[in-house]
């Protein structure tokens, strides 16, 4: 195992972590930390495989919960959304897709400090379709489909258990569409797969080692902590993309 090779482990076991620890944030944590070292048209495929490992195991965990109706809608939208992203990632330079990522870092915490869960309400294909057309374009093009999925599971009201099933399985879905549109493109390179060799594993066994922790540490301090480092990732990102 080379020095690359150990950093992208450990960055989808910090990845994997968080993720099984809050249920959030994952990516969030290991791409900013993936491009210290690697260039973003590396870091972003081989963020959206890694995705669909975590994203698989979510949906396989809560799967029960799944709002199968609410899928429709998130789909439909997600399909021309990932062709949109497909093109951004296509003509967009490194500086521009990362300064893209530390804007995105930035503003999801700024939105995590001012969402609120609204009252239960009836399925809306126009809003649906619309946050799945963000979570396509946004996962595709830079890896990160959590923010539009997420608030329109806010605005549904929907409880923990019906985010983590509903929510799960559309983005292990959007995910592998993603990841096939990728693959058809190219940019699946030989050095994106030997990454993902280590990513894989990595994220897989962070998700697990969280499970027994959750238990004995306050959650919702350590959020805090998270949108702490999410934050200066999302600066350092900035710096870099403006260097």
């Amino acid at each position: 195992m080379d020095s690359t090779s150990l950093i992208v482990f450990l960055c989808w076991f910090a990845g994997g972590f968080v993720s099984g620890l809050t249920g959030i944030g994952g990516a969030m944590v290991a791409v900013p930390a993936a491009a210290l070292v690697l260039p973003m048209h590396v870091v972003i495929p081989l963020s959206c495989i890694l995705n669909a490992a975590m994203d698989g195991s979510l949906a396989f965990m809560h799967f029960r919960h799944c709002r199968t109706k609410a899928l429709w809608p998130l789909l439909l939208g997600a399909l021309p959304g990932s062709f949109a992203g497909l093109r951004i990632l296509q003509v967009c330079s490194d500086a521009v897709l990362q300064g893209s990522v530390g804007v995105l870092l930035i503003a999801y915490v700024l939105w995590q400090r001012t969402a609120k869960a609204g009252s239960r309400k009836e399925e809306s294909w126009l809003l649906g379709g619309t946050a799945g057309f963000g979570a396509g374009l946004l996962g595709t093009a830079i890896s990160f489909d959590g923010s539009p999925a997420g608030a329109y599971a806010l605005y549904r009201g929907w409880g923990p258990r019906e985010v983590l099933g509903t929510l799960g399985m559309f983005f292990l879905i959007r995910s592998l569409f993603t990841c096939v549109l990728q693959a058809e493109a190219g940019f699946y390179t030989p050095q994106v797969l030997s990454c993902a060799a280590f990513g894989v594993p990595a994220c897989m066994l962070g998700t697990l080692c969280a499970f027994p922790v959750v238990k004995h540490i306050r959650v919702d301090l350590f959020r805090h902590a998270l949108m702490a480092v999410i934050v200066i990732a999302g600066l350092v990102c900035l710096w870099q993309a403006l260097d």
